[in-house]
């Protein structure tokens, strides 16, 4: 196998025919040259037919060598190349979106979104100088399982909770994706939710607190009752709004007029 000899011009080829049976051939710029294993191959095992190579001719065109493409090499040229591409079309269609969404849009979306998923959105105080923090995904994620207080944190699906907290972060693009009348209305979707969920908060709260009052009371009267709720408030009082809402809500208010506005010009 040649393994020294040097070459000036090294293009890139594919193996037509191995050298099992006599010369191999190679397909290289349109043309078809052969090659011998004991005077051009510079690989370490026998060429294989489809295998792309490196072909080295020498000053006056003449082959020289013919070495194997390293595994792997080929596949992640191609590949380079097809990220390249991708970011070449891909790029002018990302501008045409953020200007057809806008700015402003994008800006109130992303806070949206931050603020749902990593900003506390309920504080609960469980004694002087010690408070737990739950976002909107934990707070979701707790009412998918039915979970009480104590579960804040501790991970789970929110299940359609999620998917709606999801479709309301990406409604505020609907106006410029789908050209409908109604389309505006996808502005309103994040403040819509944070009021949805609010309400379903607020009523489960009550509704536990209502179940373990009237409980209390069928097994020790209307004095352990008056107990059970003075506890159950008590435990509503510990629980805060955390700031994590108040930015989100910021952000949705802030959609909610761009999409009045879009809704009157119509």
């Amino acid at each position: 196998m040649n393994t020294l000899t040097t070459s000036t011009r090294t293009v890139r080829g594919k193996i037509l025919r191995d050298t099992q049976a006599g010369p191999g051939l190679l397909a290289v710029d349109g043309n078809k040259i052969p090659f011998t294993l004991e005077d051009h191959w510079s690989g370490s095992t026998p060429p294989q037919t489809g295998g792309s190579v490196d072909i080295g001719f020498d000053e006056l065109g003449q082959l020289r060598t013919v070495h194997p493409v390293g595994v792997g090499k080929e596949e992640l040229e191609i590949a380079g190349e097809l990220a390249r591409q991708a970011l070449g079309k891909g790029a002018p269609v990302l501008r045409a979106s953020v200007r057809k969404i806008g700015t402003p849009v994008l800006a109130a979306m992303a806070i949206v979104a931050i603020s749902w998923i990593w900003l506390p959105a309920v504080t609960v105080q469980i004694m002087a100088g010690m408070a737990q923090s739950a976002t909107m995904f934990d707070v979701l994620r707790m009412a998918n399982a039915g979970a009480s207080l104590q579960d804040f944190g501790r991970g789970g699906s929110a299940g359609l909770y999620g998917l709606l907290c999801i479709l309301a972060m990406a409604a505020p693009a609907l106006p410029a994706l789908w050209k409908h009348r109604l389309a505006p209305l996808g502005y309103f979707a994040p403040l819509a939710f944070l009021a949805a969920v609010g309400l379903v908060i607020y009523m489960k709260m009550n509704a536990m607190a209502s179940a373990a009052t009237e409980q209390m009371r069928g097994l020790g009267g209307s004095g352990m009752g008056d107990i059970v709720g003075a506890m159950m408030k008590q435990v509503m009082q510990a629980v805060s709004v955390g700031f994590g809402v108040y930015v989100s809500l910021a952000a949705a208010l802030y959609l909610a007029w761009i999409g009045l506005r879009a809704l009157r010009q119509r």
